[in-house]
């Protein structure tokens, strides 16, 4: 992390400590990130390979038995930094190792380059006065993918084929709304495809109190482990404070408070369904929308205002600090838009305006214009 925060870990104990009841409250991703410590293997790895071995006892029989005889689980490290494409090359033998090659490539131009290699930390609070990040939540998005080889072999032979072809894409894991991991057959789907049917059924992944994972679900692109992470950005101010090496000539900041109540200033508030008022708190939770408006088409394309979600239910998160070398104030505000796809939130019309809201009177505040 920045040499000039404090570790995340260094606070946890503090808010822990808090004696104004149940510090998370309301604070889902922060907890679920300090706390409980949830990676992206947490529940089920990103990639899994699992190796097959199919064996009848001789060409006229065509009784086949088959058994795993691997599963190798791959997690965020291995895609960092490229292994995951060595182990595929060493699994699937292909023509003219196209996996190796690409390894191999990408070691020279990007892991030995003089370029930093940003994958190697988590990312921190850009270093501007005023940030506002903004995403969808709450749709269905790929979290997992499992890939499966099968080696046929006769019963009397035990000799592989020279080459095995491209990887096979068995399965994919996904998150659903409210966090519940589903895993969907590849090869089902293509068969129901090619029957007409649009969408295959998705299973849940093991006992419903083992799929939900998170409490929500990514935005039909990026999963939500990912996007929930800019919530960290919230407590950039106590983590400034906190860190020590403090040059004595720095203006003495404002600290959000005692870092053991560092969560009670962030402020929560939401917009319900269909609402245009921000209210404060973080509302009720519901997956049903039993006591909302349901529209009949969930589609985000042009049959709703604007081309998108038109005022979907809307969380937003707000914090603020003081600059230790100037003593500029500095603001943080994270917003979720409920069942906003990924290559919507640009375009959508209540994810802008509440963006832009909060810019002008930024403008405001900062300049005394608009």
């Amino acid at each position: 992390s920045d040499r000039h925060l404090a570790c995340l870990e260094e606070i946890i104990q503090d808010i822990e400590r808090s004696d104004k009841g149940d510090p998370w409250q309301n604070l889902t991703a922060l907890r679920l990130l300090l706390r409980e410590r949830v990676d992206y293997g947490s529940a089920f790895p990103p990639v899994r390979v699992e190796v097959d071995r199919c064996e009848s006892e001789n060409e006229k029989n065509k009784k086949i038995s088959c058994q795993n005889i691997t599963s190798t689980d791959f997690d965020a490290r291995h895609l960092m930094d490229g292994s995951i494409l060595k182990a595929f090359s060493n699994t699937w033998r292909e023509e003219n190792d196209p996996l190796g090659e690409k390894f191999d490539q990408l070691k020279e131009s990007w892991w030995e380059s003089k370029v930093p290699n940003m994958l190697e930390s988590t990312p921190e609070r850009p270093h501007i006065k005023h940030v506002i990040m903004a995403y969808g939540v709450d749709v269905s998005t790929e979290t997992g993918y499992i890939y499966r080889k099968t080696e046929n072999r006769a019963g009397n032979s035990s000799t592989p084929q020279e080459y095995d072809g491209i990887p096979h894409l068995a399965e994919v894991i996904w998150e659903e709304r409210g966090g519940c991991l589903f895993k969907e057959s590849t090869t089902k789907f293509v068969k129901e495809s090619l029957l007409g049917k649009k969408r295959l059924r998705r299973n849940p992944l093991g006992a419903k109190n083992e799929t939900q994972w998170l409490h929500r679900s990514g935005d039909g692109t990026i999963n939500y482990i990912s996007l929930m992470w800019a919530h960290t950005w919230l407590l950039h101010a106590t983590r400034a404070m906190m860190s020590n090496g403090v040059s004595k000539d720095m203006i003495e900041g404002e600290r959000l408070g005692d870092p053991r109540n560092a969560l009670e200033r962030i402020t929560v508030s939401h917009r319900p369904k269909g609402g245009s008022e921000w209210i404060d708190g973080i509302g009720r939770e519901v997956l049903d929308d039993e006591n909302e408006s349901v529209a009949e088409d969930e589609d985000t394309g042009t049959n709703h205002p604007h081309g998108t979600k038109y005022k979907p239910r809307m969380l937003r998160f707000e914090s603020s600090g003081k600059s230790r070398s100037t003593g500029m104030t500095y603001t943080t505000t994270v917003i979720e838009a409920e069942s906003v796809e990924h290559k919507e939130t640009t375009r959508n019309y209540d994810i802008l305006s509440a963006a832009f809201t909060d810019v002008l009177k930024n403008l405001h505040e900062d300049y005394g214009i608009i």
